[in-house]
This record gives C-alpha cells, structure tokens and sequence, in this order.
C-alpha cells in the first residue's frame, strides 16, 4: 500500500482543484478509499465538481495533518461503474446519513489510478520533500539545478535560506531540502541555476 496514498486517507478530508476550462475552483472533499494504490471518491451529479470533472478529467488534491506533513498528488480520473458505490458505503458508514437508501442513486464514483505527488514535512528544520508516483506514472526531476556554469563563487549558498546547497568546485542543491522558492537563482550572476522543465507539471 502506498503510504502516502493511506496518509490522504487518514486525513479523509482534503482540498481538492479542478477547471472549469476559464477558472480553477477548489473545494474541501473526502478521499473515501485506497484500494490497489487507487484513490477513489464519490461526486453528486448536480454539483458543478462533477461538470468540472466531465469536462477536464484532471484533478489534484492537497491535505495537510496536525504536524504539518502534508501530500499532495495530481493526475486523471475516471468514473467508474456502480458496485464502488458499495464499497465506499463499507468503507464509510457515515454516507447512509447523507445519502441514504436509493438517494445515493445520485452519486458517482470515481478513481484516480495513477499520478504524481510529493510528500513535505515542515514539522522538521530543514523542511523534507520527497516526491512518489503511483499507478503508471514516472517522476520527473524538478525543482532547482546547477549547471556547468558554476563557479564555485558560492553566492547561492549564502542565498538559499535554508542552507541546501552544498559546497564543491562546482557546487549542488539537495532536492529533499530545497523550499523551490529560486533565491539562489537571483543571486547567481553566472546563469548557473536552472529550472526543471518537468517543474509546471508538479506545481
């Protein structure tokens, strides 16, 4: 089982982000299981969530815990067929309260089989960042690097705030520390730092 999937779980409700093709919209939903390393969810027909997500299929999701660890993922959904129902209704008795005998004909089901997430604690100094992915999907390297342009000056290192770059004749960034924010990349007058070009895809 994917940890970082079953951390979603355990917070249950998260925020979740989708398009309606002009505006993003963001709203607080539940993540109602974890099978297989799939994320499934439970949408009313009527709710302008569910139109969002005919329309443009992508969603991501973002919850944080009491100790500040916090997941985030992203990729496409499905919906998917109506024995799911069933098993969400195991998987959470409270529904029969909210939805309740034939009213959950309302409902729809659906999954996100695969996507890319990261996983970031902020209750430790430096921060830590790992990046996952489930289903089918690869991480891709993003974030900050330095490139051959470096001169070891190291007036990046003195930039970065929270002293992840380490020192070398040419020197590097410790992705799991980095907070992304791109001070270094202010600071260094040798175009020496770049940008990941998979760096959209994950924020």
């Amino acid at each position: 089982m994917n940890k970082y999937l079953e951390f979603l779980r355990n917070i249950k409700s998260v925020a979740f982000a989708t398009t309606d093709g002009k505006n993003p919209h963001v709203r607080i939903a539940d993540v109602m299981l974890v099978e297989d390393d799939k994320l499934y969810f439970l949408v009313p027909r009527g709710k302008p969530f569910y139109k969002q997500l005919k329309k443009n299929p992508r969603l991501a999701l973002v919850g944080m815990d009491k100790t500040y660890k916090s997941v985030r993922v992203t990729g496409n959904v499905e919906f998917v067929e109506r024995f799911w129902l069933d098993k969400i209704y195991e998987a959470n008795p409270m529904m029969n309260d909210l939805y309740a005998g034939e009213k959950r004909d309302i409902l729809e089901a659906y999954c996100m089989k695969s996507g890319v997430g990261e996983f970031f604690d902020l209750s430790v100094t430096p921060p830590i960042r790992e990046r996952f992915t489930f289903g089918d999907e690869k991480v891709e390297a993003v974030g900050y690097h330095i490139n051959d342009n470096c001169v070891g000056c190291g007036e990046c290192a003195e930039a970065c705030p929270e002293k992840c770059i380490i020192e070398g004749e040419s020197y590097s960034i410790n992705g799991t520390r980095c907070l992304e924010c791109g001070r270094c990349v202010e600071f260094c007058n040798y175009n020496a730092i770049d940008a990941s070009k998979a760096f959209d895809k994950v924020e």
